[in-house]
């Protein structure tokens, strides 16, 4: 491997604030948390809110923002390449495939981490301007939990997109993933319990119901953030939350790139 994936990250991040892909994301984040924290100021001044309930209520919207963002930055960043004939054009210059892959895939998170790192900064100002206590343990880990939760996500994508040679198909895919780790995912281990105790459910859960709900990237973000924000966690689902969130974002886009290696462009 050359070192071209650290051209191609420059080029993903250049061509981001190009066409203010970054600048579209940031204004979102800060937006949304800047809104978010306002009302988090009105009930702590009235006491109805502790420091750390901010996270919470930031929390309330990363679980459905932070996929949605992750999968669009990412779904068509390389099947549009293949399409239109630039990746072609990049792997005749001094990169090969893996860098490509690696370039895209850091390009793509660090796109993802300014634009939440500055809803997060965002929050944190005003809350230091209203002098309401600002919980900055909680706050400093839920925003790198956040955006582990975005690197799955990106992962996700990345791999799809090296997996279909058309936008649509790639698209429908994000669409999918999105419906199943975010929404579906949820009733899963239900429906394992149900099928696995012969269609009908035991008077008490597996002690395996909670770990295989965690295999979603959603789901495991919210037992790991459990550690952050929870006096009262299970230590062990947390850690296999955040063990679930470094595997898809490392298997995700090694599993792509194995087909993606080898593919007739």
């Amino acid at each position: 491997m050359t070192r071209g994936w650290r051209l191609i990250a420059r080029k993903e991040i250049g061509d981001a604030i190009r066409n203010r892909q970054l600048y579209s994301n940031a204004a979102m984040f800060v937006i949304l948390f800047g809104l978010v924290t306002y009302v988090h100021v009105g009930q702590a001044r009235e006491g109805f809110a502790d420091p750390v309930d901010l996270v919470g209520a930031l929390n309330l919207f990363t679980i459905m923002l932070v996929p949605a963002v992750g999968l669009m930055l990412s779904y068509a960043v390389i099947v549009k390449r293949r399409e239109d004939g630039q990746l072609t054009l990049l792997l005749g210059l001094p990169h090969d495939r893996r860098d490509v892959v690696i370039g895209t895939y850091l390009g793509r998170f660090v796109i993802f981490a300014l634009a939440l790192v500055a809803g997060v900064v965002t929050a944190a100002i005003l809350a230091l301007v209203f002098r309401i206590e600002l919980a900055t343990t909680e706050l400093l880990g839920f925003t790198v939990l956040a955006n582990a939760l975005g690197l799955a996500y990106i992962a996700i994508a990345i791999c799809l997109s090296m997996l279909t040679r058309d936008q649509t198909w790639a698209s429908i895919a994000a669409f999918c993933t999105f419906l199943l780790f975010v929404l579906a995912w949820r009733f899963v281990p239900e429906v394992t319990t149900y099928v696995v105790y012969g269609f009908e459910m035991p008077a008490q859960q597996p002690w395996w119901y909670d770990y295989v709900g965690a295999l979603s990237p959603s789901v495991a973000y919210e037992r790991a953030l459990e550690f952050v924000i929870d006096e009262e966690f299970d230590q062990t689902l947390s850690a296999f939350g955040m063990f679930v969130l470094a595997g898809w974002a490392v298997l995700a886009p090694a599993a792509g790139y194995l087909q993606f290696k080898t593919s007739d462009l």
